[in-house]
């Protein structure tokens, strides 16, 4: 019994990993164009291709990853597998994804640390050409990403604050707060506390100006509806006129089913499920299939039929104790290391390098666009690499497949080299010290992730998390234009609105993303041929 028992775990197992070896295999050396093109990439593979989630699911996991330290498009990708299939299969994933990027990052530096203090004139060309258009590239994505998060004026808004407050001012604190701020907005937005207080507030200041007779006998006939119907803030062909029926609707829509699954559809004249009065996002799929599509993201679980709702139960449930010791581990090892980091001095350079890119791996909330100037502050400012170096990878990062994180394994390749040692051992500490954080917490959070997403707070603040988030996307954007433009004399890097040309380029990878559908890696490759051509036309007039 027990044989046949592990024979069949086998088979499963195996199934698993000829599945994800399948799909996934190629991930690691064609998905370009940094984190907000991948996230795009993982929407249109894992939802609309291979159906491993539904969309709403989706857009929870990707607040998740967001919320979480570490790579977020690492994570979401492990979550996802880890979702789908099994913690094994999910670890093979990982790799795939990870490891031909890294290997790159990693010969790179090889080939940066022969070379010497300046570079020529073509190759700084030649980068910001790839600067420029990876720029136009993101904007594609963050474009794509904006619409599927989109679904109401609040979701609009927080990516609009989200872009300008991370335009206006960056700190490594700053921006998880950004995003922690947007969670809660959205749940205070979505549990309706201000619009109660408001109703509560407005149906007092009737009773003040009419009288407690009159207001008294009003109350009767407006309290629950002020107070329970959401329908008093929409128009009038939206409300019902029996609020006992509403109570019953909204009890049946919130028992028996997780959150992010409830489907709500109007079955009668006499019932009515939980409405959204703020916008016709949250009217019923049967009142609102007939509008304009600007208006409603078609993609959203909330207005799919149930037939086309996708089973994402996970494939393997895990015991909470096992995740929630998982992440208690990880944090006394973090403790572990910062006090033996400040404690002990005269520390060799290999725990020097590991303990910063742990600390690093573990305070970057959001990905690949704060990761870049962390690795600046925690290699850089140590001396161990040079701002030249550090810019070289940092252009060309944008132009290799995978995560933004390999950047570290460039950087800690070339510091083991600048100190004489192996390189090898370099990137493979950078690499452990980098990913280690995040796919911890990761999989620690997965065990209880499924039974915390059926608490309507918990929905509301992955939403408020995710539009901020998307906001930072933006930020991204106008961090890499700021520094794109690399020459002999801006080696540290300068707009690229400082010559013409960088706009075209951008302009170029835009239009042949967004209006011609060419793949990032084709639109970055043009360019940086345009990069070299800009080098001739002006190197022949000097």
């Amino acid at each position: 019994m027990l044989g046949s028992l592990l024979r069949l775990f086998q088979l499963g197992l195996q199934k698993q990993f000829i599945e994800v070896t399948k799909y996934q295999w190629h991930m690691g050396i064609t998905s370009f164009g940094g984190p907000v093109v991948q996230f795009q990439n993982f929407n249109r593979l894992f939802v609309e291709r291979y159906q491993w989630l539904n969309d709403s699911t989706y857009q929870e996991l990707f607040a998740v990853a967001q919320a979480l330290p570490g790579s977020a498009s690492t994570k979401l990708l492990f979550i996802i597998t880890l979702l789908h299939t099994s913690l094994l299969p999910a670890l093979v994933s990982f790799l795939y994804w990870a490891l031909p990027g890294a290997i790159g990052m990693f010969v790179l530096a090889l080939g940066v640390g022969q070379i010497g203090t300046t570079l020529p004139g073509p190759v700084y060309a030649l980068l910001s050409g790839l600067n420029a258009a990876t720029v136009g590239v993101i904007f594609v994505a963050a474009i794509q990403l904006s619409n599927k998060a989109i679904t109401d004026k609040l979701s609009l808004a927080l990516i609009f604050l989200g872009g300008a407050a991370g335009v206006v001012y960056t700190a490594l604190w700053y921006f998880p707060v950004l995003m922690v701020l947007g969670g809660i907005t959205a749940v205070i937005y979505d549990l309706r506390f201000i619009q109660r207080w408001w109703a509560r507030g407005k149906q007092n200041f009737k009773f003040t100006l009419r009288g407690r007779n009159a207001a008294a006998e009003e109350s009767q006939t407006i309290e629950l509806s002020n107070l329970e119907d959401d329908s008093i803030w929409l128009p009038e062909v939206y409300r019902e006129d029996s609020a006992a029926d509403v109570s019953g609707a909204r009890a049946a829509t919130m028992t028996g089913l997780p959150a992010a699954r409830r489907i709500p559809t109007r079955t009668s004249t006499s019932t009515r499920p939980m409405l959204d009065a703020s916008d016709t996002e949250s009217l019923p799929f049967s009142e609102r299939q007939n509008e304009d599509e600007g208006g409603v993201d078609a993609s959203d679980i909330r207005a799919a039929p149930v037939s086309e709702v996708v089973d994402d139960t996970p494939e393997q449930e895990y015991p909470v104790w096992l995740g929630v010791s998982i992440v208690i581990g990880f944090f006394l090892s973090f403790i572990f290391v910062i006090v033996i980091r400040a404690v002990i001095k005269g520390l060799p350079v290999t725990f020097l390098l590991f303990s910063n890119l742990y600390l690093a791996g573990t305070i970057i909330f959001g990905g690949g666009p704060v990761v870049i100037p962390l690795l600046r502050e925690y290699i850089v400012s140590e001396g161990w690499v040079s701002s030249r170096d550090f810019i070289i990878g940092l252009a060309l990062i944008q132009a290799f497949p995978g995560p933004n994180f390999n950047f570290a394994i460039y950087l800690g390749a070339l510091t083991y080299h600048n100190y004489g040692a192996s390189s090898i051992l370099g990137a493979v500490v950078s690499f452990i010290a980098i990913y280690t954080p995040g796919m911890l917490v990761a999989g620690g959070m997965f065990t209880f992730w499924n039974k915390l997403r059926r608490y309507a707070v918990v929905t509301s603040l992955l939403r408020g998390i995710n539009s901020a988030a998307i906001g930072l996307v933006w930020t991204a954007i106008y961090r890499i234009w700021e520094t794109g433009y690399l020459s002999d004399q801006w080696t540290d890097g300068i707009s690229l609105g400082e010559d013409p040309w960088w706009i075209v380029v951008a302009s170029t990878a835009f239009v042949t993303g967004r209006g011609w559908g060419f793949p990032a890696p084709v639109s970055i490759f043009i360019g940086g041929l345009m990069g070299i051509i800009w080098w001739a036309v002006t190197g022949a007039k000097a």
